[in-house]
């Protein structure tokens, strides 16, 4: 079994569809690598990954997150669910997440 854990930021609120049951959360969230060019210069390179969560989980993420907010998820890789951008597109069902600034105002 495949597990994959990433800390990003949430690209758009999400938001929840109930077609018919149950609830589904699809959404994306933005991670930053950073790397040193030949002259020394940080430079940001960012990777967009679809993400898919069911129930009680999709709920929560839809109620508690909002665009910009920072986010770490284990989640599973499925190959090819999703025909969006690309015909082989990889979707990562959440298994469990956490939010890293739902202390702050």
């Amino acid at each position: 079994m495949n597990h994959c854990i990433f800390t990003g930021y949430l690209l758009f609120d999400p938001s929840v569809a109930y077609e018919p049951n149950p609830s589904v959360c699809t959404f994306k969230l933005v991670i930053y690598e950073y790397k040193r060019n030949k002259r020394g210069e940080k430079k940001r390179y960012p990777t967009t990954i679809t993400f898919q969560a069911f129930d009680s989980g999709a709920d929560a993420i839809v109620k508690l997150g909002k665009k910009g907010m920072k986010m770490t998820i284990q989640a599973s890789a499925k190959n090819g669910v999703m025909k969006t951008d690309t015909s082989d597109d990889i979707l990562f069902r959440v298994n469990s997440f956490d939010f890293g600034c739902l202390d702050k105002d």
